[in-house]
């Protein structure tokens, strides 16, 4: 690993300090790369120069963050993780409270494909009404950007493109040039902006979709965000963490339902003196 650059770390400080916008936990070379991407594009050069920048413009953040928090998602990516979840993991966790409040959380939102994605499974297994009544879900990220177009629910054309059509009539109004998600449905999800790597988790959840945004941060940010969605789940819920994420070691606060999909249930409790870790080990059965 190259020996950290101050002018960058300078960089960081200066937008932790003054902007708000803590980065210093994402991996340094996914922010060296797309910061200097950023500078490209203004036809800058070096660090210094970039700081002065920003702190002359006082918008350049928020353009910087665009470039960082890339928002890479879509409905049902990934769709046998999907076919995964409405066939074996949301009956089980139906089967598991009945007739109570299930809670779900979808941790970096992004677009608001993902939670959508998820309500409608929800909705399939229910049906719409009972959906209505006992499901509450959570939307979080970071970009406040982002969550404008989640909380709209409005999507184009080509981003429908891959729902079943008879769920895309179903479940979303069609406009003239635009698909907007089922307005009463949609009422059942609070969107919020949050800081997964220090703010405080939501709690009593049932089942966390996080996908594909570990993989952004360093190992001991990992570490203590999933320290963090160890204490949001309830004692049988579960993680869902993207296709490029995986935690192989021996200690089983989590356990692995299915490696393939990346599942994971909440396993032992966690002492907060010890670092966590979680099992490959897939159980048969889970009651």
């Amino acid at each position: 690993m190259p020996p950290p650059n101050p002018e960058f770390e300078a960089l960081l400080d200066y937008l932790k300090y003054n902007r708000g916008c803590d980065l210093t936990g994402y991996k340094r070379s996914t922010l060296i790369r797309r910061v200097q991407h950023r500078m490209r594009q203004l036809n800058i050069e070096d660090y210094p120069s970039y700081l002065e920048y920003l702190q002359s413009h006082i918008n350049e953040y928020r353009a910087l963050l665009n470039e960082v928090l890339i928002n890479v998602t879509g409905f049902f990516r990934d769709q046998a993780v999907w076919d995964y979840l409405a066939v074996s993991l949301i009956p089980q966790i139906i089967r598991q409270q009945p007739n109570q409040v299930i809670r779900v959380w979808s941790a970096g939102c992004a677009g608001g494909q993902e939670i959508y994605s998820l309500l409608i499974l929800l909705a399939e297994a229910l049906g719409i009404e009972s959906c209505l009544q006992w499901v509450q879900c959570y939307a979080t990220d970071a970009d406040e950007a982002a969550l404008q177009q989640a909380r709209q629910g409005i999507y184009s054309n080509s981003e429908v493109s891959g729902i079943r059509p008879e769920w895309l009539e179903k479940y979303f109004q069609r406009t003239e040039s635009n698909y907007i998600f089922h307005p009463q449905l949609r009422r059942r999800i609070i969107f919020g902006r949050h800081n997964l790597t220090q703010d405080a988790p939501i709690s009593k959840i049932d089942l966390i979709l996080c996908r594909n945004v570990l993989i952004y941060f360093n190992p001991n940010v990992q570490i203590s965000t999933l320290v963090r969605f160890h204490f949001a789940l309830k004692k049988a819920g579960f993680l869902v963490l993207g296709q490029s994420e995986t935690f192989n070691h021996h200690r089983a606060i989590f356990i692995a339902v299915n490696l393939k999909h990346r599942v994971y249930a909440k396993g032992l409790a966690l002492d907060m003196q010890e670092h966590l870790f979680i099992s490959p080990k897939t159980p048969e059965s889970r009651r």
